[in-house]
């Protein structure tokens, strides 16, 4: 991969990091967990290039991209806590019932 192509990659997923964002801002959890998936493909592209040389400013551009995608890393972290939160409270209360209802039948 030439240093052209990977800053392209990382600036590729910027660009989706800053779209899962928006789906994150929006409520859009199934969205936000298929631009994932593409970003996954795009990070396992960038560790095989790793040892790519890269001049000084590429590795300035590149530092700054990354900074943009940690930024928004955790902005779609912040939004998604509080919805994990109440997902793994739903499977809680849902295993509770479960065991409940169990143990009910286990006495009859």
């Amino acid at each position: 991969m030439t240093s052209a192509e990977m800053l392209d990659t990382y600036e590729t997923l910027s660009e989706l990091t800053g779209t899962m964002l928006a789906a994150a801002r929006q409520g859009e959890w199934d969205t936000l967990a298929s631009l994932e998936e593409r970003c996954r493909a795009h990070v396992g592209t960038l560790m095989q290039a790793a040892q790519t040389p890269l001049n000084e400013n590429e590795q300035r551009a590149k530092v700054a991209i990354i900074r943009a995608i940690l930024q928004n890393d955790a902005k779609i972290r912040a939004l998604a806590e509080p919805r994990l939160h109440e997902l793994q409270e739903r499977l809680s209360m849902a295993r509770t019932g479960r065991q409940g209802v169990h143990a009910y039948t286990q006495r009859l």
